[in-house]
C-alpha cells in the first residue's frame, strides 16, 4: 500500500489588495515602487496596516501575512516526503482561492522572489516550468474549503491542527491515526497570524488536535508533523 499525505495551509493570509483599500496612499506608494497596479500587489500588513484598519476590512487580523505562507511552503517543500512525491501540498486562502502546488516546485528562499511569483500567479492563474512545461502552481477561484476537500483532496481522514484542538503530541497524532496503513491522510494547518479556524473550515475536520500549549507558528507545526510521518514511513533510514 502506498501512503499519500496531503498538507493543506488553510484560511491562508494570501491575497491581492482588495478594491476598498486600493486607493489608499500606502497601497499606491508600494504599487508604484513595484511597478504594478495597486490591485495586483499582495495585501501585506507590514505596508498596509493603516489602510486595513481605517477601511474596516473584514477579519483584518487574519489577513495580509503572505510571509506566513512563504515560510510554511519552504518548510513543507524541502522535506523528504515532498521530494519523494509522497506529499501533496495545497493552499486555500481566506478569500476562497485554491492554489495547487506542483510536484516539482522549488520555492525560492528570497521572500521578494516569492512575492513576485505569487503576484504573477494571481494574475495569470497558472505558472509552468520553463524547462518542461509542467505545472508548478495553479490557482482556482471561488472554491469553498468544503468543496475543495470533497472534490479535490478526498482524504480518508482530515486532521486539523489548531491550538484549540485536543491536546496531543505530533508523534501520538501520527501513530494513532495509522499513517503507515492508510491510503490518504490530510493535515490542515492555519495560514493566518492569530485566532482560530472558522466554523466553515473546522466542521469538515475528522479530528482536531493541538500539539503544544503554545500557539506555534504554521511552519513549526508542519515541521513536527511531517517529521513524525517520515519516521513512521521509514524515510530517515
Amino acid at each position: 500500500m502506498v501512503t499519500l499525505i496531503s498538507l493543506i495551509i488553510a484560511e491562508a493570509a494570501l491575497e491581492t489588495v482588495p478594491k476598498q483599500i486600493a486607493s489608499h496612499p500606502a497601497v499606491k506608494n508600494q504599487a508604484q515602487k513595484l511597478g504594478r497596479n495597486p490591485r495586483e500587489i499582495l495585501l501585506d500588513k507590514s505596508y498596509h496596516h493603516s489602510a486595513m484598519l481605517r477601511s474596516g476590512l473584514e477579519s483584518y487580523w487574519k489577513r495580509g501575512r503572505p510571509d506566513i505562507i512563504h515560510f510554511a511552503l519552504m518548510e513543507a517543500l524541502s522535506t523528504p516526503l515532498f521530494l519523494k512525491n509522497m506529499l501533496k501540498v495545497y493552499v486555500h486562502t481566506v478569500k476562497n482561492k485554491l492554489i495547487i502546488i506542483g510536484d516539482n516546485l522549488r520555492i525560492p528562499k528570497s521572500y521578494f522572489r516569492f512575492e513576485g511569483i505569487m503576484i504573477n500567479l494571481f494574475k495569470e492563474k497558472i505558472i509552468n516550468s520553463p524547462d518542461d512545461d509542467n505545472m508548478l502552481l495553479e490557482l482556482h477561484d471561488n472554491i469553498t474549503f468544503e468543496q475543495f476537500i470533497i472534490n479535490e483532496v478526498r482524504p480518508d481522514k482530515l486532521i486539523g491542527l489548531s491550538s484549540d484542538g485536543v491536546k496531543s503530541s505530533a508523534e501520538e497524532i501520527v501513530s494513532r491515526n495509522n499513517i503507515k496503513n492508510s491510503n490518504h491522510i490530510a493535515f490542515v494547518v492555519g495560514g493566518f497570524p492569530k485566532g482560530h479556524f472558522s466554523e466553515d473550515t473546522s466542521r469538515v475536520f475528522s479530528y482536531s488536535f493541538s500539539i503544544s500549549e503554545l500557539e506555534l507558528e504554521a511552519h513549526v507545526v508542519i515541521a513536527r508533523i511531517l517529521y513524525e510521518c517520515e519516521k513512521i514511513l521509514d524515510l530517515h533510514n
